[in-house]
């Protein structure tokens, strides 16, 4: 990295500190704390506006953190704790049903494989990797996070993916594909995928809470022409539902433990 891209993230993240100690302030007083010019100053904020990190307020003056800035500090850990926690329970749990089943987190404005145990079963005709990215709004996984995620983080998610440019997201554009995904997702209290985004698969997926926030969801995936989201969720859903929350509980264990230590 030559210096002029060193001292835009030294500038960067020196604009994050500030406004993480003084959430909600102008231009000029931002340009005050961080001794960065204001045009530069304006830049910096519009990228990480752009990148979801960063809102203006309602008067268009002030400008204050997003729920997503969260991924920077305790985001990491907490997923990294999540794994940890979930990797048991998802191999009991694919030894139990036989299909595969996955952990993905959330990150910035997409859901991630985290952990699967496609290898292990028989039943998986597909060769999803850890790392795939998975669209929010049209994976199981990804609907099961922005039905039960938090107002904050569902709003600065929407604004994120308005943004975006990919094909997948263009839904976003849609407020009553986005209400009927929230409204039918909370009353069957699973996120599901039919076959048009994998073909010859479909998926259900539960969120895994710590305390009230969602850190990951549970994901089982199976042959859409064996049998269609509802009759997984009437043959699984009570036992994708244990997991879990066997995993959430592992989870906060965890999270407790570091940080008495």
């Amino acid at each position: 990295m030559n210096t002029v891209s060193m001292r835009g993230v030294a500038r960067t993240l020196s604009v994050l500190r500030a406004l993480n100690q003084y959430n909600g302030e102008t231009v000029t007083f931002l340009s005050d704390r961080t001794s960065i010019s204001r045009p530069a100053l304006y830049r910096i904020l519009e990228t990480l506006i752009t990148e979801g990190y960063v809102r203006r307020s309602a008067d268009g003056e002030r400008y204050e953190l997003t729920a997503l800035v969260r991924s920077l500090s305790d985001g990491y850990r907490d997923e990294d704790l999540v794994r940890e926690a979930a990797m048991p329970q998802i191999e009991t749990l694919q030894q139990e049903i036989i299909w595969p089943t996955d952990l993905a987190t959330f990150r910035h404005d997409a859901m991630y494989l985290r952990e699967t145990t496609r290898r292990a079963s028989p039943l998986a005709i597909d060769g999803l990797a850890v790392g795939l990215r998975l669209p929010i709004l049209r994976s199981a996984t990804g609907r099961a996070f922005f039905a039960f995620c938090t107002d904050a983080e569902r709003d600065a998610i929407v604004e994120v993916l308005k943004s975006s440019e990919r094909p997948e997201d263009a839904v976003v554009h849609h407020p009553h594909f986005i209400a009927n995904v929230i409204e039918i997702t909370r009353k069957n209290g699973y996120g599901e995928r039919e076959e048009d985004l994998y073909p010859k698969t479909s998926s259900i997926a539960v969120p895994v809470y710590c305390g009230d926030r969602v850190l990951a969801c549970l994901n089982i995936t199976f042959i859409a022409s064996v049998m269609r989201p509802r009759e997984a969720a009437t043959r699984y859903l009570v036992v994708l539902k244990r997991a879990a929350e066997s995993i959430g509980v592992t989870a906060e264990a965890l999270k407790a433990k570091a940080s008495a230590s």
